[in-house]
């Protein structure tokens, strides 16, 4: 027992004995002396780091951070110091630390991933260890952009920087929201147009983000970059409570108008077109929308379904007629070398149309024959 006391004695002594003190501390902090400070900040018993230790810590931080960012290339060793200083409680609760530990790992790593060997391990590390910052996750998007070896996807870091309040700032960024978008689709697809969106959308984004939201769903609605988009617009939309009367009556006549799929939609739209034949004006309201598409929504021309097609044709010759003459009409004056067609024909698949054993039943026969006569000259 006697023997094991006087080994603990002289182990202390050994260790503690040879440590720095607070002094020590003081007088390198005074001196700046940062890299020698750093290697024996941590002599200090941790019932001793008290105000005064924490104090020259964040001053010796700043002073390095401030350093290193002076220099015009960052190297590995400078990166990795700043990594593991991080993880010195004290620095990590530092705001000014924080913000510099940021700005230096996003320089390293832009220059880094340049190179032939680009650093993966190193930007999966300094994103792991603190995944909270909003700002820090949205460059780290930016940055990766378009990276295939990521080991972090451009959805992970969105993720945190979509839910923050600076989400506004964010989402105005066309591929943040062209991810957002993509987020959006894939919950769609999975709930269905009777799933609950509108509580998916606030479990993703902050509600900052919301109006960006819709006003790129508004957008997309009238033109979609892509087909499916036009419907994912509407129950965006809708979600929200922003699908009034007239983008209703809009959405579910071009849908029928597409190629649609048997369904709820579809038996909404065909019930909407049905209602909208007994009210003049709110047809008026959707042809003059549906006028300044360009190209004209016409994709049920173009199915294979002929009984599909010849039934929503007819639909539209009963309770929508004014679509199918503003739409012939363009198609004789464009193929008759009238108007102004600035982005080409307008009416992609009339001439298939124009040519088919259907048009005589949907069409006057004075709009066929002109037809034929301007495509004969």
């Amino acid at each position: 027992m006697a023997q094991l006391l006087l080994f603990m004695v002289y182990f202390n002594v050994q260790v503690w004995g040879n440590s720095y003190t607070l002094a020590d501390l003081e007088v390198l902090t005074a001196e700046e002396g940062h890299d020698e400070f750093f290697k024996h900040a941590l002599d200090i018993r941790p019932s001793e780091r008290q105000e005064a230790w924490k104090n020259m810590v964040s001053k010796m931080g700043d002073l390095y951070s401030r350093k290193v960012l002076q220099k015009a290339e960052l190297n590995k060793t400078d990166f990795h110091k700043i990594e593991q200083l991080y993880s010195w409680p004290t620095l990590k609760l530092d705001d000014v630390f924080r913000l510099r530990r940021q700005e230096i790992g996003l320089r390293y790593l832009k220059s880094c991933l340049k190179s032939e060997n680009p650093c993966w391990n190193e930007l999966k590390a300094f994103w792991e260890k603190d995944k909270t910052d909003a700002d820090t996750a949205y460059k780290l998007a930016d940055l990766t952009l378009g990276l295939p070896d990521s080991p972090i996807s451009t959805w992970t870091l969105l993720d945190v920087a979509l839910k923050s309040p600076l989400s506004e700032f964010y989402c105005k960024k066309e591929f943040v929201m062209d991810a957002l978008w993509g987020k959006i689709e894939i919950d769609y697809v999975r709930l269905g147009p009777e799933g609950d969106l509108m509580k998916k959308i606030d479990q993703t984004i902050h509600p900052d983000c919301i109006p960006v939201l819709v006003g790129e769903a508004r957008k997309r609605l009238y033109h979609p970059p892509k087909v499916f988009d036009r419907e994912l617009s509407f129950q965006i939309l809708k979600s929200q409570s922003k699908a009034d009367q007239a983008v209703t009556d809009f959405f579910y006549t071009v849908y029928l108008l597409d190629t649609p799929s048997q369904g709820e939609l579809f038996n909404y739209s065909w019930n909407r077109v049905k209602e909208l034949g007994g009210k003049m004006n709110r047809r008026e309201t959707v042809l003059k929308k549906l006028k300044s598409l360009d190209p004209l929504p016409d994709a049920i021309l173009s199915t294979l379904d002929q009984t599909k097609k010849r039934v929503v044709l007819g639909h539209f010759k009963t309770y929508f007629p004014e679509y199918l003459d503003h739409y012939t009409d363009q198609c004789v004056k464009f193929y008759g070398g009238k108007g102004s067609f600035p982005s080409g024909n307008p009416t992609l698949h009339c001439q298939e149309f124009m040519n088919s054993e259907l048009a005589p039943l949907i069409i006057d026969d004075f709009k066929i024959k002109k037809y034929q006569e301007v495509r004969k000259i």
